[in-house]
């Protein structure tokens, strides 16, 4: 009698462990599958609205409300392998753009440059965006400051001033493409070779 009560308890043993280990095993897939999602998710978020940000350098938040602010086009200083750009003027005119030479583009509806455009600009919440100034489908490689939002000067799309989200208009998952700066003292550096290697959304 005693043996059987001996045998009872293991098997009551062997049987906990048995239900532990199978109720772990799904957690634990449950789990993997929920961080692969995740993670695929966050590396398919497109180049237009739900693109990350790229420059986080705040300066003063910006009251556009009523304004209406066109580009300023300026030249920046390039010099080994850097793209320098006065951040004072940036602050100043509040969206400024420049053109980086003997560079070819071509553009997913035919349209070429023999430049690259790019774009810096002050949000709304004082955020400091750098871009490529291109909205592909229209060709356009101009915009300006109206209110909170940015709006592309040949089509009329509109996007939110600080995080790029479309609003409304033709082209609102083309808006200018962020590309990282660092600052350094007073001037806002781009790298010169990641704004030539930037290839136009299709």
């Amino acid at each position: 009698m005693a043996r059987n009560e001996h045998f009872d308890k293991k098997d009551k043993v062997l049987g906990n462990k048995q239900k532990k280990k199978s109720f772990i095993v799904p957690v634990v897939v449950v789990a993997g599958i929920a961080l692969m999602a995740f993670a695929f998710l966050s590396n398919t978020k497109g180049g237009g609205s739900d693109a990350p940000n790229k420059g986080s350098f705040q300066v003063e938040a910006q009251n556009y409300d009523g304004q209406v602010v066109k580009m300023t086009d300026i030249k920046p200083e390039i010099k080994n392998g850097q793209v320098l750009v006065d951040l004072n003027t940036v602050k100043q005119n509040k969206i400024v753009r420049f053109e980086l030479p003997n560079q070819q583009v071509t553009l997913p509806n035919g349209s070429t440059f023999d430049f690259m455009p790019v774009t810096a600009y002050v949000s709304d919440k004082g955020r400091v965006v750098g871009a490529i100034s291109f909205c592909e489908p229209c060709s356009g490689t101009r915009f300006r400051i109206e209110g909170q939002d940015l709006v592309c000067e040949s089509c009329g799309t509109r996007w939110t001033l600080e995080d790029l989200k479309g609003i409304s208009g033709g082209c609102p998952t083309y808006p200018p493409a962020e590309v990282n700066y660092q600052v350094d003292g007073n001037k806002l550096v781009f790298d010169e070779q990641e704004l030539r290697s930037w290839q136009p959304r299709p």
